[in-house]
């Protein structure tokens, strides 16, 4: 500050004359004021001249540093990644890279390339953003330069493409995740079997923290493939870092005294390939906007997060950034098809399923894990019912005692699957039977609408279930490619039993309705 600035100089060579400091407090809540200096940095400016002045025995004048208030209120979180662009394209690069690096560590073998490599990707970028001349060459050079023996000891690379899936299993910080041993990595038989990270959160009162992970095959393969290298790096020294950073000298170190984190070097290859930036925190975020937005479970979230309700209530007081862009997405593409001559209804079902969340079958088992799932069922259109117990169940025992028939309570279910779509207890899961189900569901939709005699459905309602439908196997088709295919291939030879010619649907209306 007192160099950039014309009009300060120091007042008696000393740079930490209290005039000065005064001054440089008042010029940052100038520029506060302004807008051009946000307040969690002004507050960390504060925090650190108070270290400064307490090293040179100034206590007193750190009570006069002026008091800045609702500096976490004005924090800006970390934007959370973006579920299937993002965060799974980086995951299966990242899991590709561990897994050739490990080859070339059992083989003694270095690549010529770090495996992140993707040459195609690289064109692709450097064509969109005009890169040329050595520009162009340094673009393509760093995946080289990245395992290269000048850049360092050659375990250091799978080290930190370990760490970096140590992250996404766990969210843990790099200093915890660096200062583990091999013997902190414990097995527990619960849930299928897991492995727990014993750590410690130095800024949550030295908490202990359960960091779990192989609750997935990959994360168990994973994380046993690692403590063999871990144990052949340390020589069976179970005492030894479980992530170690080798000089090159071939000295170990921890991470959290290099002054390096591990993710640093592989950002840098990450933007080259045009992926945002990783770290523990960001994947942290991602993973409370997630279950947030699944669950909609302040106090779940917290439990995950290892953190208190209150701090996690405050940011998603107002949802999450993610869920307010697919809404605007949605919208926007309402009015876009509204304008076009599309019905307005129909506009807005469609928005509203080409930008709904689709699991795969592995995030529904997640999902539901702990849901009390005796009332689950999969529906005639391939919906997933969450509660067969909700929805118009009331409605449909009203209209049984009107004509004299009796339900226990143990017979109750919702049977108005031509509803589940605005029901708000469905799921969509992008399994080969669910899509399956709603290809076969469609064909006879379209059959009946060519045959009015036996078609007891109104024109309208046909019409916006069909847009519906299309919709949603459209997202099926972007979530799981594979068993779109193959969904697509069942119904070539022959569609669904439950729709075996097209009476079905009629008979399914009738029955059920």
């Amino acid at each position: 500050w007192v160099d950039d600035s014309n009009d300060t100089e120091l007042i008696d060579k000393d740079m930490f004359h209290w005039e000065l400091i005064d001054g440089f407090m008042t010029w940052c809540g100038r520029q506060n004021s302004k807008g051009l200096l946000s307040r969690p940095v002004w507050g960390r400016h504060r925090t650190n001249i108070s270290w400064l002045l307490k090293q040179l025995n100034r206590t007193q004048d750190t009570k006069r540093l002026p008091k800045i208030s609702n500096v976490s209120g004005h924090t800006t979180p970390h934007k959370s990644l973006d579920i299937e662009r993002e965060l799974k394209p980086i995951t299966k690069r990242f899991f590709n890279s561990y897994f050739k690096l490990l080859e070339h560590y059992n083989a003694g073998t270095m690549p010529e390339k770090h495996p992140l490599y993707d040459k195609e990707l690289l064109e692709l970028i450097a064509q969109k953003k005009g890169i040329k001349g050595s520009d162009r060459v340094a673009h393509f050079a760093a995946f080289s330069r990245a395992v290269q023996p000048s850049s360092g000891h050659k375990n250091n690379p799978i080290t930190k493409i370990a760490m970096m899936l140590c992250y996404l299993f766990t969210g843990m910080n790099t200093t915890p995740l660096a200062k583990m041993k091999i013997s902190d990595v414990n097995f527990k038989e619960v849930q299928g079997g897991k492995y727990i990270l014993d750590s410690v959160k130095g800024r949550a009162q030295h908490q202990e923290q359960d960091n779990a992970l192989g609750f997935s095959k990959h994360a168990k393969d994973f994380i046993e493939s690692w403590l063999n290298v871990a144990k052949s790096m340390a020589n069976g020294d179970s005492n030894s870092p479980l992530f170690p950073y080798y000089s090159k000298d071939g000295q170990i170190k921890l991470y959290s005294e290099i002054g390096s984190s591990p993710h640093a070097s592989i950002n840098k290859l990450l933007t080259r390939l045009d992926f945002p930036k990783i770290t523990p925190s960001i994947l942290r975020k991602t993973k409370m906007d997630t279950l947030f937005q699944a669950t909609e479970s302040v106090y779940l979230v917290a439990m995950s997060a290892n953190n208190s309700i209150k701090v996690v209530s405050s940011q998603y007081l107002y949802g999450t950034s993610g869920e307010h862009e697919k809404k605007l997405n949605a919208a926007m593409d309402a009015k876009f098809s509204n304008a076009k001559g599309v019905d307005i209804n129909t506009a807005v079902e469609e928005a509203k399923y080409k930008h709904s969340n689709i699991l795969d079958h592995y995030e529904y088992e997640a999902l539901r894990e702990g849901s009390n799932r005796s009332h689950e069922a999969r529906t005639p259109t391939g919906i997933r019912c969450n509660d067969n117990k909700q929805g118009a169940v009331k409605t449909i025992n009203k209209m049984l005692e009107r004509i004299g028939v009796e339900m226990n309570s143990d017979e109750e279910a919702c049977t108005s699957f031509l509803d589940c779509f605005e029901c708000e207890h469905h799921s969509l899961v992008s399994d080969v039977t669910d899509i399956w189900l709603m290809m076969s569901f469609k064909e006879t939709l379209q059959e009946l609408e060519v045959t009015p005699a036996i078609n007891s459905m109104p024109p309208k309602k046909m019409n916006t279930l069909l847009n519906t439908i299309e919709t949603i196997l459209g997202g099926f088709r972007d979530k799981s490619p594979e068993n779109y295919k193959q969904a697509y291939e069942l119904q070539k030879q022959t569609s669904h039993p439950l729709y075996s010619n097209i009476y079905s649907l009629n008979d399914l209306h009738e029955v059920f309705s």
